[in-house]
């Protein structure tokens, strides 16, 4: 997997991850819409008549979702709701789809009795194909996206090229920018433990990540050491420690990493450049234990 690939299946993914609600609805929508351009037609609800359980439609294939977002799943409610837009959806547009689509944003699937009420439906309308569409099958879709869509939608990637030229200028606008928010403070810089990555359970796309950014971390050592300033360094670690300790108990290792990156990188679209940029500093604090939980010694 190359590091733009990974530098955009993992934006996905923390858009994926945060979207509840309205917002998981409009993320389905600007999926699917450039994904199927021109096939796609998604359907809000009109006044009281409401969507006439209809989130969206792919006209090719004859495919009618149904999208369900709670900020908390409740199994219940879930059932509930699968018995009532599965049945509104054949009484509004039963002559016009044969596949019927539950997209969900469980992230580690659905429960049980919730499997059982659509294999039970499958089985009393066996002319209609049951699916249900969660992180997986959003993925997948989300492959479908050329590069420019991806560029339109989550700014630049990194690149090879960007990582071959990144220097100490591109470094200094970002590392003066998180001096600004940091609390000056010194602490002692470790060596990067064996199994870090693993310990804290980042995606394979983080970890790719992270690895194409320590290609050029030394850099960001050999930068502090010839600041002006040698207390620089310190102060954006102190930085990196105070914003990571905010995150750390209420998110994700991944999500987490997703913040962090917009904490330094600002909420611009940055250059190639830029982006590598704050993949090499996040590298580079994540290599010497500032940010994410060193590995145990019993799993090393």
């Amino acid at each position: 997997m190359d590091i733009q690939k990974a530098f955009y299946e993992q934006k996905f993914e923390n858009e994926f991850i945060k979207a509840k609600g309205t917002a998981f609805q409009d993320l389905f929508n600007k999926l699917m819409g450039i994904a199927y351009k021109g096939d796609f037609i998604a359907c809000r609800p009109w006044g009281n008549r409401g969507d006439r359980k209809n989130d969206g439609f792919l006209r090719t294939e004859r495919r009618l979702f149904q999208v369900y977002a709670p900020y908390e799943m409740s199994e219940s409610k879930a059932i509930k709701k699968i018995e009532e837009d599965f049945e509104g959806a054949k009484e509004h547009w039963g002559v016009l789809f044969d596949k019927w689509v539950f997209a969900h944003n469980a992230i580690e699937g659905l429960p049980p009795h919730v499997h059982k009420t659509l294999l039970e439906f499958q089985q009393d309308n066996p002319d209609i194909v049951l699916e249900t569409w969660g992180w997986e099958e959003f993925l997948i879709v989300f492959k479908r996206l050329k590069l420019e869509d991806l560029q339109s939608w989550f700014g630049n990637a990194p690149t090879e090229e960007a990582k071959d030229k990144l220097g100490f200028k591109d470094l200094q606008v970002i590392l003066e920018a998180i001096e600004d928010r940091g609390t000056p403070d010194i602490s002692q810089v470790k060596e990067v433990p064996k199994g870090k990555i693993e310990a804290n359970s980042l995606s394979d796309n983080v970890a790719i990540l992270l690895k194409e950014g320590m290609v050029k971390a030394p850099l960001v050592e050999e930068f502090f050491s010839k600041w002006h300033d040698p207390m620089f360094g310190e102060r954006i670690a102190e930085s990196f420690r105070v914003q990571y300790e905010l995150l750390r108990d209420n998110h994700t290792p991944n999500q987490i990493f997703s913040e962090l990156q917009a904490w330094i990188g600002g909420s611009a679209l940055g250059t190639p450049e830029h982006q590598l940029a704050v993949l090499t500093i996040m590298a580079y604090y994540f290599e010497s234990c500032e940010i994410y939980e060193e590995p145990r010694e019993d799993i090393l």
